[in-house]
């Protein structure tokens, strides 16, 4: 038996112990902090092959407090041709700088992408990676990449970087690599690349790869998964004859939609595999030159709005083999790349100067990531341009000051799971509901990341034997016999004559909602479409209606829905086929990554006033047409002009909006499809300073804004014949510039004047009026930046 305490002991004991635990937890996290060293990291994507490229733009961001630069080798630059002399030049010059006349450590990230004309005798054309237009990569200055599909292709690049590795293996044994990346596409990432583009045509979404190679291996994958082509047409919906025919579905007007159903699931999941074990291979090219190397996977991003197309939203089977992750940290991104970091692996991120608009958003960029208790903040810039140093400056002195202080207390205000299926399905309604969890990104959420369709993805058993039969046959609904005496209940309808909006002359695709059927005693086992006009097609698998529609009105679709005791229903779905139509609304302008804020609609002639307005404001524009190019263009105080490829289509850009000047605006917006005018509204509005008439009244020969920054507005006395007046102004040394006609507009006795030219620097100047010889105004002017 053992000792018994009395009450007040066992209290005193109890209490030792977790005064103990504490202490020695507390010398635990002390000695991690003593040991866990922290990054300021300087990038350098090496865009100017110059050999001393960026050394003096080293020791100034050296003197603000880097302590480490990420270095990029390009495959194109060292061998040029397949028998060029290799020229290490620049990465020796950068690495012996860094190391030895800085002291900091380098991370060495090898860029495997190629410029086009420069992969003749290190892949062909056929083994090159192409998109599903059959258009092999050239985006950004022509950047191309080999299928990851063709193996003796990943084995030339498996050779390069093995070369990187042994050549700098020195600096690895002195502790000085920090780790080692290895990119393929244009924007120096890991993955799929999201858009394609053949000069001087436009920039395109695209889904790679359906190169030759690919195509034979998922070919093979696929048979090798289902053993039949019955049994693929069964879970797939298709007709296929034999497995040579079998293609990966692309829904070509919105190509994020291709990775639904059975057949675009297994799409994800083979170009999943294709980069897994791509990379896979180039981890263990690393690791065998020597094992202690740190391997970094780079993604763009793994759960934002382009991750479906780069195919990284399972990205913690991909990084299974990292040392480090990169990604970015913004909104819903830093919550579920943190919580799903593995214990052994660290969080990076980056964030060029060119990737934010403003210092300040920068520099709170900095402060998300420290927040997360990141230890590698990635910072590019890369020349000496004095403008970027200054726009980027206050986000490395936050870093530096991240770096020096101790881990945050990260705090958990709720936890949820989310499977990757859902992401590949509904992204909007994942993130939607993670903004209402941590209140808008207010605070943190733990998110467990459940990858169901990698852990799901297994060899089909008991697959159906082929037939030989001439027309395919339509399997009838499934039939399961209630138990006796139960009366089967009959399917039901939620809603009666549901009706779906479609755009004339537009192709569409829409499913059955979910919940528009049900079954109180069993489950909706079967629909078929029984009528319907010959330009709509019924998937019957995924649900899903398909087609274009030639005229306006509305039109009956006639369903069978069954149960899965075989009892049935008719039903009426409606289209109605509407005109392409675009309406213009008022928010508030930093929607970005919080709810948007109306401010109503702006119909013609409508009249806005400031006070009753946000500080800024941007406007966007409802469009019922998909994946479309809204160009804008906005006259009168302020001119701009802007294309918008993504809802909500906006004037000024994300999280942007302006205080308009007071004065008449002119607003046109055309929504493009394949550089076509499907759609286009021109509105006129006013904008006045207050609802109270004293406080809209602008006084005459008054300037405003002033300062301004491209547009300086005048008013003119109505007394005035604005025909008979010139304009001009003169700078401080007395220099006289006459202002063009074509950059004056007046409206109702004001005067737009642009004065945006780039040869008119910020500064002050006299504005003068003059009607003929006489001059009659002269008002000192400011123009900002």
């Amino acid at each position: 038996m053992g000792f018994l305490y009395p009450n007040n002991m066992r209290k005193i004991y109890i209490k030792y112990i977790q005064l103990l635990l504490l202490i020695v937890s507390s010398f635990q996290n002390f000695a991690q902090q003593q040991t866990s060293v922290k990054y300021v990291c300087q990038g350098i994507l090496n865009l100017d092959s110059d050999a001393n490229f960026a050394i003096s733009s080293m020791n100034r961001m050296a003197a603000i407090g880097c302590n480490s630069a990420l270095l990029t080798v390009w495959w194109e630059r060292v061998y040029p041709q397949p028998n060029s002399k290799p020229n290490w030049a620049q990465l020796d010059n950068q690495i012996n700088h860094a190391v030895n006349k800085l002291g900091h450590k380098v991370a060495i990230r090898i860029h495997l992408g190629r410029n086009y004309s420069l992969t003749k005798g290190f892949w062909e054309e056929e083994e090159a990676v192409k998109d599903f237009k059959g258009k092999v990569l050239t985006n950004y200055y022509d950047n191309n990449h080999f299928s990851f599909a063709h193996q003796p292709s990943v084995d030339k690049a498996r050779g390069f970087v093995k070369e990187v590795c042994e050549r700098y293996k020195s600096y690895q044994q002195s502790g000085k690599i920090i780790f080692i990346s290895v990119v393929n596409t244009p924007q120096q990432e890991l993955g799929f690349t999201y858009q394609n583009q053949q000069w001087p045509e436009k920039e395109y979404p695209a889904i790679f790869d359906h190169s030759k190679w690919a195509m034979i291996k998922f070919k093979d994958w696929a048979r090798e998964k289902y053993t039949t082509i019955r049994t693929l047409n069964t879970y797939w919906g298709t007709n296929y004859k034999s497995f040579l025919e079998v293609e990966p579905y692309v829904n070509w007007w919105n190509i994020n939609d291709s990775f639904r159903g059975r057949r675009g699931k297994d799409w994800f999941i083979f170009r999943h595999l294709m980069i897994k074990n791509y990379y896979e291979q180039m981890v263990e090219t690393i690791k065998s030159v020597d094992s202690s190397y740190k391997v970094a996977s780079e993604y763009g991003g793994v759960s934002d709005n382009l991750s479906i197309l780069r195919n990284t939203l399972a990205f913690k089977d991909l990084s299974v083999k990292s040392d480090y992750l990169k990604t970015s940290i913004e909104g819903f991104q830093g919550d579920i790349t943190y919580s799903n970091t593995s214990p052994n692996q660290k969080l990076y991120t980056e964030v060029a100067f060119f990737d934010l608009p403003t210092s300040d958003e920068l520099k709170n960029y900095v402060k998300r990531a420290a927040s997360y208790n990141i230890e590698f903040i990635m910072l590019i810039i890369e020349s000496d341009n004095q403008s970027e140093y200054d726009k980027f400056l206050p986000a490395f002195q936050e870093a530096v000051k991240a770096m020096k202080s101790p881990p945050s207390n990260i705090v958990f205000t709720d936890s949820v799971k989310y499977r990757v299926s859902q992401l590949t399905d509904s992204r909007e309604l994942v993130v939607n509901d993670w903004k209402t969890r941590s209140n808008n990104g207010q605070q943190k959420v733990k998110v467990i990341l459940e990858e169901d369709l990698i852990l799901e993805n297994k060899k089909i058993e008991n697959p159906l034997p082929d037939i030989v039969e001439t027309n395919p046959i339509i399997p009838p609904p499934p039939i399961v016999t209630p138990p006796s005496n139960t009366p089967n209940q009959l399917p039901k309808e939620s809603i009666t004559a549901y009706t779906k909006e479609i755009v004339v002359n537009q192709n569409f695709q829409f499913r059955i909602p979910e919940n528009l059927y049900y079954d109180t005693d069993g489950f909706i086992a079967y629909i078929e479409m029984i009528e319907a006009p010959r330009w709509i097609d019924f998937n019957r698998f995924e649900l899903n209606f398909y087609g274009k529609a030639p005229y306006l009105g509305k039109y009956k679709i006639r369903v069978k829905v069954y149960d899965n005791a075989g009892g049935f229903i008719e039903s009426a779905i409606y289209v109605e086929i509407v005109p392409p139509i675009i309406d213009f609304e008022l928010i508030k302008g930093d929607y970005f990554d919080v709810p948007i804020q109306p401010y109503g609609y702006i119909f013609n002639k409508r009249t806005l006033y400031l006070d009753a307005l946000p500080d800024l404001t941007n406007i966007i524009a409802h469009c019922n047409l998909d994946t479309i190019n809204m160009v804008f263009e906005l006259n009168g105080p302020y001119k701009f002009k802007r294309s918008s490829d993504k809802i909500p289509y906006n004037l000024f850009g994300e999280g942007r909006g302006l205080k308009f000047p007071v004065g008449t605006y002119t607003l046109s917006a055309k929504a493009y499809k394949l550089d076509s005018v499907i759609s286009s509204k021109t509105i006129q509005f006013y904008v006045k300073a207050s609802t109270q008439t004293e406080h809209s009244m602008i006084n005459d020969w008054v300037v405003y804004p002033n300062p301004f920054q491209k547009i300086c507005n005048l008013r003119i006395p109505d007394v005035e014949d604005t025909e008979k007046l010139s304009f001009v102004y003169y700078t401080i040394g007395g220099k006289k510039h006459p202002i063009k006609k074509e950059h004056i507009n007046i409206v109702d006795k004001i005067a737009y004047i642009d004065l945006s030219e780039p040869s008119m620097p910020a500064g002050n100047y006299i504005l003068e009026v003059s009607r003929g010889t006489e001059v009659i105004k002269t008002i000192k002017i400011t123009k900002n930046d």
